[in-house]
């Protein structure tokens, strides 16, 4: 039986110990990690690489970030965009519309791959 390919998450974020930090939570859970610094960058990424999902941390209230997965949907609806915010009050309700999934920053490590994993519908080889 062949190997399935690792899923590839694309992770954007502005916070480098924070993105090191989940870029390694999810290379542990077997997934191949991709990231960048910014949103200009990342999307220069997202156009290069075959990516599964993207995972996006930009700002507290998700303003930054709804317009950097708005630009994703555009250029390839299927992918998976998943983002992170600091604090659910303060959460735009256009991000929330532009994302498939909103995670509090404060439950990152604990759902953050289990919820990738559902959202794909399947889980990375190991």
């Amino acid at each position: 039986m062949a190997k399935v390919r690792n899923l590839t998450v694309l992770c954007i974020g502005n916070e480098l110990v924070s993105l090191n930090l989940r870029c390694t939570l999810l290379r542990e859970h077997g997934w191949t990690v991709l990231s960048s610094g910014s949103g200009h960058d990342g999307l220069v990424r997202f156009r290069q690489e075959s990516v599964d999902a993207v995972v996006l941390d930009l700002d507290s209230d998700g303003s930054s970030s709804a317009l950097i997965a708005s630009e994703l949907k555009r250029q390839r609806p299927e992918i998976v965009v998943a983002m992170l915010v600091s604090d659910q009050a303060q959460w735009v309700a256009e991000a929330t519309a532009q994302a498939d999934a909103v995670v509090s920053k404060l439950e990152e490590t604990k759902i953050l791959h289990p919820m990738l994993e559902s959202l794909l519908g399947r889980r990375p080889s190991s």
